[in-house]
């Protein structure tokens, strides 16, 4: 059965599997927001809607296509990552772009002064990672994605994950020193 977050069966993938009309309103329920945040910072907000419909589009049609035993068999959240990260790839390749961090808007709430800079700086010093490692780093630490469910996502080994992973923490730490 398809394993969720904390490592246990994902009773929704078992829902989806049996046909429950509910379920496809669940899993987008469950797992838009997450999904729409990292889209965003792939493509921008501009793109991101976009790319979050169409995931989940593909993810339904594959749903369709699947046998009962495969979608219990689903561990969702990675899978659905999976399918974003070719979805923003596409869109990337279609010449579509990744938003700078210069170009990030100002927030009107009030999220000024220093600490707004440390984070600009922190994600300027994460835009310029190799792909994958800005991949693993990003669906680590900021999707917050256990190795197991980056590995899933992605396609790559377990401790491939945790090298990039590993690399990726090592360049921002020497990138972020220098700027100091």
């Amino acid at each position: 059965m398809g394993v969720g977050k904390n490592g246990t069966a994902d009773p929704l993938a078992a829902r989806l599997a049996a046909g429950d009309p509910s379920a496809p309103g669940e899993l987008v329920r469950r797992h838009y927001v997450e999904l729409y945040r990292y889209a965003a910072f792939l493509l921008g907000p501009g793109e991101a809607e976009d790319a979050v419909q169409e995931c989940f589009a593909r993810a339904f049609v594959a749903l369709g296509r699947y046998s009962e035993g495969r979608i219990r068999a689903l561990a969702l959240r990675p899978w659905l990552y999976r399918i974003l990260l070719n979805v923003s790839r596409n869109h990337r390749r279609d010449g579509r772009r990744e938003i700078a961090v210069a170009e990030m808007p100002e927030r009107e709430d009030g999220w000024r002064g220093p600490a707004r800079e440390e984070v600009m700086d922190v994600l300027d010093a994460l835009a310029s990672l190799p792909e994958r490692q800005r991949t693993a780093v990003t669906l680590r630490y900021l999707q917050g994605l256990s190795y197991a469910e980056l590995s899933e996502a992605t396609g790559w080994p377990v401790n491939t994950c945790k090298t990039l992973v590993r690399r990726g923490k090592t360049r921002l730490a020497t990138r972020l020193r220098s700027e100091v």
